[in-house]
């Protein structure tokens, strides 16, 4: 495998990578704006109540 040093590069030029990091950039951003599912938050809700009744269960 070779590499090129940023000295090789024409001037100008974007390193081989940039565009493998311009679009995981992309893609992460695009998953942080998407809404978490309601189903996903009612599983959420459901599990800390377990949590919950079994901390007061263990508790007495």
């Amino acid at each position: 495998m070779t590499t090129i040093s940023h000295q090789e590069l024409r001037p100008g030029a974007m390193p081989p990578n940039a565009s493998i990091s311009r679009k995981l950039r992309e893609f992460y951003n695009a998953v942080q704006e998407e809404g978490i599912p309601d189903r996903f938050l009612e599983l959420l809700e459901r599990l800390e109540q377990a949590e919950k009744n079994a901390k007061s269960v263990n508790a007495k």
